[in-house]
């Protein structure tokens, strides 16, 4: 199989709508822990503060880097996901199980992806089904009595990131075309 390096021009409009995505998560992060310190307890660091850092180190990779070396993404991918699966042990067992499985298919594709196998296609659903199922199903159920502010700030940067997630996969294309082949009688006509 061949493999593939994948780019993101940062000026792509995907690319610019899953940055502006990944840093309204970092401020809704850390804007929930400002408010409502009681909520994260000592967990502050993997609630609030971990993610805030993925999401800004992960921009400031994509800025830097996109055109050329788009695998240093998964390092704050990679710490993302960490803040999934620790947000993950306060879910019950069968569902802290589940999503853990499902953080680290993330992580492992992901990483996959940045090590250079055409999967991007695969990325788009990857990210694309978790934020479907949060808005239909875990938001629709959101709506009901007993919800505090405090938990729609931290829904609405989880699905900061998924989206940002989505839109950066949409903008990411291989880095370099493989060019045509010459046709035989082109290969005599140069030798």
């Amino acid at each position: 199989m061949r493999r593939v390096r994948y780019r993101v021009r940062p000026r792509r409009p995907a690319a610019l709508l899953g940055a502006a995505l990944f840093l309204l998560a970092a401020a809704l992060r850390l804007f929930w822990w400002a408010w409502w310190p009681e909520a994260a307890g000592e967990g502050y660091l993997a609630l609030a503060v971990l993610p805030a850092a993925a999401c800004v180190l992960y921009v400031a990779a994509l800025w830097a880097q996109g055109r050329q070396r788009l695998w240093i993404t998964f390092f704050p991918a990679a710490m993302g996901v960490l803040f999934f699966v620790l947000k993950a042990q306060t879910f019950p067992p069968a569902q802290r199980w589940l999503c853990t499985a499902l953080y680290a298919a993330v992580a492992v594709l992901y990483g996959l992806a940045m090590a250079g196998l055409p999967i991007r296609r695969l990325l788009l659903p990857l990210f694309g089904l978790p934020l479907a199922y949060h808005l239909l199903v875990e938001d629709l159920l959101l709506a009901g009595p007993g919800y505090t502010a405090a938990q729609w700030v931290q829904e609405a940067s989880v699905l900061c990131i998924m989206g940002a997630l989505l839109a950066v996969s949409w903008a990411m294309e291989p880095a370099e075309r493989p060019e045509m082949a010459p046709a035989a009688g082109d290969r005599e006509k140069h030798a």
